[in-house]
């Protein structure tokens, strides 16, 4: 049906309503030909204004021109107003108190005297029947965007499940139980930054005293780095069996050069690397043995100045014959070693005028952690609270920029 079609509609109170109302309209309308019309009640407009199901119907073609009597109900006007603004149906209504109306004129709806000059009115019809092919279109656009929108949502909603299912099957994958280990304490910090993290860390019971530890950081976020994870956990070995069939602990040093063989012979060319450290911490002689693959060097905090345990080693993946030293790390009764992934240090913004990549950088965040440490109480959960509250104080719990990952052992005493 054309734009220049005009549905007249009246409240039935008029006698002659097509010569009082529409006639004069259509006698002056500023264009040739002349619009074609349907006359009907108002009750019978409202219905189809009303039809049309969906919560976006389409737009009605034409224009409307409505009369309405002095004992119309104001519940009619507001379904009329409401069912073509729903049907971008344009429309002049004319009703004997038009000012009171006025608040709701927009959308194409105007509202005017019964008296009315009917050039106004014609005018009015015209202009709104030239610019209902453009309404139209839009209106088309907005029902296309709406599908759109919900392909989208359902899309997100979908990728959404798929992320949690996916960050619980990276917790059940890489879950590692603490162990306990006479005279030790150890304890974790771990905040991912999405659902899925690139890091990973990983501690084993070895038995006679003695525990592994592992921290592990994949390069990049997201997904693509917690798979990298899983690899890094499934390719780990951290014993092997001897002559009697006895499963002997390796050396720090041995464990990453196998995972570093393993890791170039599964990701040769992909750019995918990592960096680690593996150590083994003894409860008898109270001494850690660390190797590092290019890993930010583990700290031993304590109520002196703290220190930096240099380890030698390159990235995990990209050097197939590398070759990593370890280092034996004894610890004294009010020390406590702190092994970190690289989050830890992003989420301390470096002081005014001082380098990101700085030495005094990292030596104004580690003097921060080691205040904290030793201000706290209730042995290394208290040094993790503090830690805690350190790194939420200084980048906000809720936007950190770097998955956060900290390993801390400490003899039972100190921690106490």
């Amino acid at each position: 049906m054309s734009d220049r079609h005009i549905v007249f509609a009246t409240s039935g109170s008029f006698e002659q309503p097509q010569r009082m109302f529409l006639s004069p309209v259509l006698d002056r309308w500023p264009a040739s030909p002349t619009p074609t019309h349907r006359p009907m009640l108002l009750d019978v407009l409202l219905q189809e204004l009303e039809q049309g199901g969906g919560d976006d119907p389409a737009p009605m073609a034409g224009v409307a021109l409505v009369a309405l009597g002095q004992g119309t109900p104001a519940s009619y006007v507001d379904r009329l107003v409401e069912g073509l603004h729903r049907r971008h149906l344009p429309a002049v209504v004319q009703l004997p108190a038009a000012g009171d109306w006025q608040s709701f004129q927009r959308h194409g709806v105007i509202f005017t005297t019964l008296d009315a000059d009917p050039r106004h009115v014609s005018a009015m019809l015209y202009a709104l029947a030239e610019r209902q092919g453009a309404v139209r279109l839009l209106a088309r656009e907005v029902q296309l965007a709406h599908r759109c929108q919900g392909g989208i949502r359902l899309e997100m909603d979908r990728m959404h499940e798929e992320l949690h299912l996916a960050a619980a099957i990276q917790r059940e994958f890489t879950a590692s139980t603490v162990p306990t280990l006479p005279g030790l304490e150890i304890a974790v910090l771990y905040r991912p930054v999405n659902f899925v993290s690139g890091d990973i860390y990983s501690l084993r019971d070895l038995g006679n005293g003695k525990a592994a530890f592992f921290i592990a950081d994949a390069v990049g976020h997201g997904v693509p780095a917690a798979l990298l994870t899983m690899v890094l956990t499934a390719s780990l070995t951290t014993s092997v069996p001897d002559a009697t069939g006895r499963l002997t602990p390796l050396e720090p040093s041995e464990v990453l050069a196998r995972l570093n063989t393993r890791m170039c012979a599964s990701c040769f060319g992909s750019g995918r690397f990592a960096t680690a450290v593996y150590g083994v911490v003894d409860s008898a002689t109270r001494t850690a043995t660390i190797a590092g693959a290019g890993h930010p060097m583990p700290v031993v905090l304590s109520s002196r100045a703290p220190r930096e345990v240099e380890t030698s080693g390159p990235l995990l993946g990209v050097f197939g014959e590398a070759t990593f030293d370890q280092v034996v790390v004894p610890l004294a009764e009010d020390e406590t070693l702190l092994v970190y992934t690289d989050g830890l240090e992003n989420a301390f913004p470096p002081p005014a005028g001082v380098s990101p990549a700085s030495r005094e950088r990292r030596e104004a965040w580690i003097r921060e952690i080691a205040t904290a440490s030793r201000g706290a109480g209730q042995g290394l959960s208290g040094v993790l609270a503090r830690m805690k509250d350190l790194v939420d104080g200084q980048a906000g719990s809720l936007h950190h920029p770097d998955d956060v990952t900290a390993l801390c052992i400490a003899p039972t005493r100190a921690a106490a």
